[in-house]
């Protein structure tokens, strides 16, 4: 599979950040600083947290073929949104 579609998120406050890397952390993915890259079971996340504009950029950059970019994206949207 190719890369996902980058999915950005405004007005993402260093307090959602802080809750998103303990969210992620129970899935035994590690958001290690403000920018990164981490892989588990053949997916591979890339993210960039700019906290002076408060956004939040994530993208999926591999994944097995049996996995949809829509189906990601749902995973990190739920993610997302369990913060807000």
């Amino acid at each position: 599979m190719s890369e996902c579609a980058a999915q950005v998120f405004t007005e993402f406050s260093p307090e959602k950040f802080t809750c998103l890397q303990e969210k992620v952390a129970d899935q035994g993915i590690a958001i290690d600083g403000h920018q990164g890259s981490a892989s588990k079971d053949g997916i591979t996340i890339a993210w960039d947290y700019e906290a002076d504009s408060q956004t939040l950029t994530i993208q999926c950059t591999a994944a097995p073929f049996y996995l949809s970019c829509g189906t990601i994206n749902v995973t990190i949207h739920n993610w997302v949104d369990s913060c807000s």
